[in-house]
């Protein structure tokens, strides 16, 4: 699974993390909300309409 920075073209894979290190699609999220809070100072917000439609994807 990919995650996409809204506001640019950043990504991270869950392919680019360890599944020693907990749930791969945790650490993906957690990476793209520091990237979006480090490089546009605000953390990415996904409705819950959008959150439910990427689980069931």
């Amino acid at each position: 699974m990919k995650f996409t920075c809204t506001q640019c073209a950043h990504s991270v894979s869950t392919l680019d993390f360890d599944a020693k290190g907990g749930n791969l699609r945790t650490q993906a999220a957690t990476a793209i909300n520091a990237h979006a809070t480090q490089a546009h100072h605000a953390p990415l917000i996904i409705s819950p309409s959008d959150s439910q439609q990427r689980t069931w994807r």
